[in-house]
């Protein structure tokens, strides 16, 4: 009985000894992050939207993100979803507060895509490694109506993260931008290409465009067309005459 005791009071030991462990081992800070298309396009007056995605499966510690507009055209209206909000934390049992996007928690990394995703977090691809859990930021980027056709934008967002220490203050901290470049489109989906000569005139090579292009030329032809047909009849009425005077 005492053997049997001992063995249990051993492997409860056994089983304690990863908690302190975990807990005390070294801090591992972890910003990872992907981008969807850099490259977006908008029409005039419309709204598109940049994605970025965070994660942090490499760290063992908690991940603060502030996410700021650092370069926008002047006219145009840019916004990052979530927007900045304050954050209740308690670091070993004090209560402090953060300015914030979004918080990014440690992760595990998985062989397969998660069937299932929580409330708030998305599922992220990570190239050559799996798949894991992450938090998504939507750049929102608004145009007036004013700007022409072709007319591009640089967009810049500042990212900075954080990791809080023992204070509640930020312990350690690290920046990277994230760049997008907007074209503004026509509304219309359908697509033209004109290769305009020096003359002046345009050999037309895309669907839509060409039945524009004859419409374009028409009245030229209906007009040509038409001078054949009378100098035609005039011609035939000569020669009748002349007939005529013969006999």
């Amino acid at each position: 009985m005492k053997k049997i005791c001992l063995f249990a009071l051993a492997a409860l030991l056994l089983l304690a000894l990863p908690l302190p462990a975990y807990a005390d081992e070294p801090a591992k800070y972890n910003f990872a992050s992907a981008q969807g298309d850099k490259e977006l396009t908008v029409t005039p007056g419309g709204e598109v939207r940049g994605d970025l995605y965070f994660y942090n499966i490499d760290g063992n510690r908690i991940t603060h993100l502030n996410l700021e507009v650092g370069q926008a055209p002047d006219n145009w209206e840019v916004a990052v979803e979530p927007p900045l909000s304050e954050t209740q934390v308690l670091i070993s049992g004090l209560p402090v507060t953060v300015a914030e996007n979004l918080y990014v928690e440690p992760w595990e990394l998985l062989s397969e895509e998660p069937q299932t995703v929580p409330e708030g977090m998305v599922s992220i691809k990570v190239p050559g490694r799996g798949y894991t859990l992450g938090k998504l930021a939507q750049v929102v980027i608004m145009v007036p109506e004013s700007v022409a056709l072709g007319s591009t934008g640089e967009i810049t967002i500042a990212a900075e993260a954080s990791w809080l220490g023992q204070t509640g203050a930020a312990a350690v901290k690290q920046a990277r931008d994230f760049e997008f470049t907007v074209t503004v489109v026509s509304e219309s989906e359908e697509f033209t290409e004109v290769i305009v000569g020096e003359d002046g005139s345009g050999t037309v090579s895309t669907n839509g465009a060409t039945q524009a292009a004859v419409a374009r030329w028409w009245p030229a032809l209906i007009g040509g067309a038409a001078a054949a047909i009378i100098a035609g009849v005039v011609v035939s009425r000569r020669r009748a005459a002349k007939k005529r005077a013969l006999r």
